[in-house]
């Protein structure tokens, strides 16, 4: 498995739930069954809001979302911007051991989630989706749910330092749609640069938790 760099960061935040990797297979299908039913609930108040199926890698804005939780595996970590590249480099490398230790395999594309916009010391935590809770305690990482929300799915396409287009085309959008943001951002990086050599093929999915504005 590769390790995912980046050239350039973009000041987002994520709401999470930390747990315990010593938590009952019982508590999750609890928390899973309410999830279900909340979605229900929030498909039939909002007749734009999709089911989750599958994410579409057509560029732009890919539609509204019912996007369920998500077990991921983490690393938290802070770095200068001027250094994201080697903590980035450093953090999924640490999280890509405690997959091989574990035995396990990531259920999706790398990922980040950040808690300021200091650029002086910046708070974030590369992630890794997974597909169910391992046996043992990972050693360097910590096991984390993504909240389940309504989101805006967007794809951009192209170099990490162009992906502030990306965002004003989401605050563009959510303005003209009477939407807000209800919470912070998840990035994902689904094409592996070292494999793919041509920028303009990288593609970001972005996904923003919102609510229409009252």
């Amino acid at each position: 498995m590769k390790i995912y760099f980046l050239k350039s960061l973009c000041f987002i935040a994520l709401l999470i739930f930390l747990i315990s990797c010593n938590n009952t297979e019982s508590v999750a299908k609890d928390e899973k069954l309410k999830t279900d039913s909340t979605t229900e609930e929030r498909i039939k108040k909002n007749k734009e809001l999709k089911k989750f199926t599958h994410f579409t890698n057509e560029p732009g804005i890919t539609g509204l979302f019912e996007v369920p939780e998500m077990l991921t595996l983490c690393r938290k970590d802070s770095s200068p911007s001027s250094k994201m590249p080697e903590a980035f480099a450093r953090n999924f490398g640490l999280l890509e051991k405690d997959l091989a230790d574990l035995k396990i395999t990531s259920q999706g594309a790398a990922g980040s989630i950040y808690y300021n916009n200091d650029t002086s010391n910046l708070i974030f935590e590369c992630v890794y989706p997974i597909a169910d809770f391992p046996k043992d305690k990972p050693k360097k990482s910590t096991i984390v749910v993504l909240e389940a929300s309504p989101m805006i799915i967007y794809n951009h396409y192209g170099e990490y330092s162009d992906l502030q287009t990306a965002y004003d085309n989401i605050k563009k959008y959510l303005n003209e749609n009477k939407m807000i943001q209800s919470g912070p951002m998840r990035e994902f990086y689904i094409t592996n640069p070292i494999k793919v050599k041509d920028h303009e093929k990288w593609l970001t999915r972005i996904m923003v938790p919102v609510m229409n504005k009252k």
